[in-house]
């Protein structure tokens, strides 16, 4: 394939691709469509500042500075890579939503490119073309390619990844196991996920029946070197990571509610229709010829590929999440594409040459799917923009200690919009989840910090908190007792000492609520800045950070 026909290609897909952001709302929508999507968004603009302000102290002190500022800063319970690339982009272009929603996009463009040049070579222009559709249209990419997360960035990566040692097997070039210790690499730096990537090569040895290869010695150059480079990272983090997880160890509870649960989300990604086209893929790929001979390096390295991250994630008690399979996506494409080439060299149409039975099969297979898992996911959550735009315009609030009471979303999307906007570092943010219970990662266990209005009333007041922005669509649930609590101080016990500025509409998943984000000020407040404020971390962090509430700086 000539490198102009690579770049139209490439230039139409990207297209598209940003055709569908715009469908969903990506470019509106705050950073509430995931838990995570925030604190990514946060983590990665604190990356940038760090490089653009060059301050004198550690990258470690200026995280602690930077997350009592704006604490959604979450380096620790994720690698640092995707922040890495987050930087870059935003040396390059504004760190804004628009800017960050294209660096998905390019991102989901470039493994959509991948998946195409792979199935190209093998089965034809008309199924690879198909594919890479198919890939921007599947619910899971959709998803999260409107998103600030990790996944699309750890999917291309890994299939980056897999793609460089199918060379090695069929070539034995060290060239191409080098190239899969570099992304496999960046991959495990990426997200937790990415070891998964370490179950291939033995799978994708024993598929290919090459134990040969066990004698070269540059085939184990990833086992020395990706452990040298990933462990140090994930042994100073694995508290943090751990806190983060269902269960701290291995779970046969969890594996055994895992295996079922992702084996039903593998068929889901494209619909049991296309899974059964997948599966003739896999037959033919896969099972026949390992009847007679071994399988070919890319087969056996994307079906590798599919079984490590279904065993890697049916064993780590992270979460029950579709998404940890994202990484499965493009090797599950190039079977499927298999079993269309497959069916149409059986069809008995002897009229049609082989090409336009496959095309033919690829519009049975598109209307498929449209009618089974085609769908446009809006990603629809609006309304803290609003009162952060006011505080940071509003001159008298420029010192005000500003605490934000919401669900997780709400108060990510809360602080990543104000971050999004003011000078960094600006205000000090604190977040009610934080500071009035405690709680780990995950939201386990769950305790009040304060138990009364009046204790509450004195913690506010003993910084001071100068604003508070509640959201009142917050439901009555055990884990918000101290959003309800806060309410309860604020508006009914010491109303007295409370002024109410305005009220804003908040939209969740597409549902707009109205006058359901309410701001207050402390009266008086203004004549009595703090010097200093400290904020607990989790014990499993452990410490106390603190920064001073005067001029923007570190």
């Amino acid at each position: 394939m000539k490198h102009k026909e690579i770049i139209i290609t490439a230039i139409l897909l990207f297209a598209m691709q940003v055709g569908l952001q715009f469908l969903g709302g990506a470019f509106h929508s705050e950073f509430g469509g995931h838990p995570d999507e925030a604190a990514h968004y946060v983590t990665g603009l604190m990356f940038r500042d760090y490089l653009t302000q060059l301050p004198f102290i550690s990258p470690i002190r200026y995280a602690e500075i930077y997350y009592v500022h704006y604490p959604k800063v979450a380096i620790g319970h994720w690698p640092p890579f995707f922040y890495m690339v987050q930087a870059a982009w935003g040396l390059l272009f504004p760190p804004s939503r628009v800017s960050m929603i294209l660096l998905m996009a390019l991102m989901t463009t470039l493994l959509a490119l991948t998946v195409h040049l792979t199935i190209r070579k093998k089965f034809g222009n008309p199924l690879a073309i198909g594919s890479a559709l198919l890939l921007l249209t599947l619910p899971m990419v959709r998803q999260y390619s409107q998103m600030v997360m990790a996944e699309m960035l750890i999917a291309l990566l890994g299939f980056w990844a897999v793609t460089c040692l199918s060379r090695f097997l069929d070539t034995e070039k060290w060239e191409w196991i080098g190239g899969f210790t570099l992304f496999a690499t960046l991959a495990i730096l990426t997200k937790g996920n990415g070891l998964a990537l370490a179950l291939v090569p033995p799978l994708a040895l024993v598929l290919g029946r090459r134990p040969h290869l066990l004698a070269r010695r540059h085939f184990w150059y990833p086992a020395v070197i990706v452990p040298m480079i990933c462990a140090p990272w994930y042994l100073l983090t694995l508290r943090m990571a751990k806190d983060g997880m269902m269960s701290e160890s291995f779970s046969l509870d969890f594996t055994k509610a895992a295996i079922p649960f992702f084996c039903r989300e593998l068929v889901m990604i494209t619909g049991i229709g296309l899974s059964l086209l997948t599966g003739v893929g896999f037959v033919k790929q896969i099972i026949l010829p390992c009847r007679k001979r071994g399988v070919g390096g890319e087969s056996a390295c994307c079906c590798a590929l599919i079984l490590g991250v279904w065993i890697f994630q049916s064993l780590t008690p992270a979460s029950l999440e579709s998404r940890h399979l994202v990484m499965a996506v493009p090797a599950l494409l190039v079977f499927l594409a298999a079993g269309i080439h497959s069916v149409a060299e059986w069809l008995p149409l002897r009229g049609l040459s082989h090409e336009k039975q496959v095309l033919m099969l690829m519009a049975i297979t598109a209307v498929v799917f449209a009618v089974e898992r085609f769908e446009l996911p809006e990603k629809a959550w609006h309304g803290f923009g609003e009162p952060a735009r006011r505080i940071v315009s509003d001159e008298n609030f420029q010192k005000s200690v500003v605490l934000i009471s919401s669900d997780e979303r709400g108060e990510g999307m809360f602080v990543s919009e104000l971050a999004m906007m003011e000078d960094r570092p600006g205000h000090i943010l604190l977040r009610s989840s934080k500071m009035l219970a405690s709680s780990g990662w995950s939201g386990n266990p769950y305790n009040l910090t304060y138990a009364t209005p009046k204790e509450v009333m004195a913690y506010l007041d003993g910084i001071p908190v100068g604003i508070v922005v509640i959201d009142e669509s917050v439901p009555r649930l055990p884990w918000y007792e101290h959003h309800h609590l806060l309410r309860r101080t604020i508006e009914q016990v010491y109303k007295a000492q409370w002024e109410f500025l305005d009220d804003y509409p908040l939209t969740r998943n597409g549902q707009r609520i109205e006058h359901a984000i309410k701001v207050y000020r402390l009266k008086g407040h203004e004549n009595r800045q703090p010097k200093r404020v400290c904020v607990e971390l989790s014990k499993k962090i452990g410490g106390k950070i603190c920064a001073d509430n005067g001029p923007p700086s570190f």
